[in-house]
């Protein structure tokens, strides 16, 4: 998958892998859209853990989401295939790690 589409932005995979294997900061514009990057996938993810337990006070663990992902329920709701929901989730545990574990 070259390009992920969420909340209404498109990103090139490409130029977010590279700045993550080189930690270079880029130009403003890539470390802007780098930091929107972020918050989409975290926002993102929230939702799919929402979408498979509604009460958000009994926030599910990363593994259980995982596991607990539905075709019919990411299309429905969210507008994504299981393939961009399996991306965001390796990405929000790449970049939030423990904190939603």
């Amino acid at each position: 998958m070259d390009s992920l589409t969420i909340q209404g932005n498109i990103y090139d995979l490409r130029l977010i892998d590279n700045m993550i294997a080189t930690e270079e900061q880029g130009t403003m514009k890539e470390l802007d859209t780098y930091k929107l990057f972020q918050r989409d996938i975290y926002k993102t993810y929230t939702q799919i853990r929402h979408i498979h337990k509604p009460k958000a006070c009994e926030k599910l663990s990363l593994e259980k989401v995982k596991a607990n992902l539905r075709d019919h329920w990411l299309e429905i709701y969210l507008n994504l295939t299981i393939q961009e929901a399996e991306t965001v989730i390796e990405y929000a545990e790449l970049f939030f790690g423990l904190a939603i574990k």
